[in-house]
């Protein structure tokens, strides 16, 4: 009788255990769940960054002056005038042709049998400044008469201010011979302004070799 109760109470004591045991691990998964953290799904909804256009930028000083010497070009009739030279000024590393240096056009006015050649260097300057325009550099300047003296031919400075290069708002045509300086004043200039210039084009007198 007493192997039987001691069998008995073995039994509990081992069912009280594996019950605890029970306990004690679903106690232990649930608080495992509720540390777990519980997925969340955005309700915000997704915006597509707005695309903004950079400005765009005016032209360069480089295609202002491509675009003032196109103008100049198409104010020569070609009944009476030819390009012979149209100088660009390509350049890299400090590497450049020495024809950069002269000026932008050579052109052949003819009539009958008389052929001339003279040279223009196209300049355009957004607004004057200090009553007056600075046209070029010293250097520049020095060039230009050096080609004028080398190639025994006259050279004409086109030099077009205001509104935009396709279109300026006043246009004077100078003689090289007669610009000492790289600055020129307003009143300078109105003794060589070219009048009515959107609708006339450009006149060659080679017996006194000025251009109009």
């Amino acid at each position: 009788m007493q192997s039987n109760s001691k069998k008995m109470t073995l039994g509990i004591i081992l069912l009280v255990l594996g019950f605890i045991s029970i306990s004690v691990g679903i106690i232990f998964i649930k608080k495992s769940n509720q540390l777990e953290p519980t997925p969340t799904v955005s309700t915000t909804p997704t915006t597509t960054p707005e695309i903004v256009e950079a400005p765009k930028k005016d032209d360069s000083e480089k295609e202002k002056g491509e675009a003032f010497e196109k103008f100049v070009v198409q104010k020569f009739s070609k009944t009476y005038f030819s390009v012979k030279e149209w100088r660009s000024d390509k350049f890299v590393s400090g590497h450049y042709a020495e024809s950069t240096s002269y000026p932008d056009l050579t052109m052949e006015f003819k009539l009958r049998e008389q052929k001339e050649l003279f040279a223009v260097e196209c300049k355009y300057r957004s607004d004057y400044f200090k009553e007056g325009v600075e046209w070029c550099k010293e250097h520049q300047l020095k060039n230009y008469q050096k080609f004028a003296q080398e190639n025994k031919m006259p050279v004409f400075v086109v030099i077009g201010i205001g509104n935009s290069a396709h279109s300026p708002a006043d246009l004077y045509c100078i003689p090289l011979k007669a610009l000492k300086e790289t600055f020129v004043s307003k009143s300078f200039l109105q003794s060589y302004q070219k009048h009515n210039f959107q609708e006339t084009n450009f006149f060659y007198d080679s017996q006194h070799n000025t251009l109009k």
